[in-house]
């Protein structure tokens, strides 16, 4: 992790930039429900995508392709802006 910036209003929202060089939004108030757990063991409809399980839900989004990332912030008056 090269930088971390919490979400100027949203307290359970951050950003993170990595050294393998990708930024990821992460919600920390995310939990999956009964239906989603379900769906993910293999029930409902029996169809799971590739490493779905691998993901958690609090990651909202990753960005690949930047390189030498040092630092990260959320846009002062843009608040979905990184």
């Amino acid at each position: 992790i090269t930088a971390v910036s919490w979400h100027p209003t949203e307290s359970s929202m951050l950003a993170a930039s990595s050294e393998d060089h990708s930024v990821s939004v992460w919600d920390l108030a995310v939990e999956r429900d009964a239906e989603e757990e379900l769906r993910l063991a293999g029930g409902a409809s029996g169809v799971v995508p590739l490493g779905a399980q691998d993901v958690p839900p609090q990651l909202l989004f990753v960005h690949l392709g930047q390189t030498h990332i040092k630092d990260i912030r959320w846009h002062p008056h843009y608040t979905s802006v990184l």
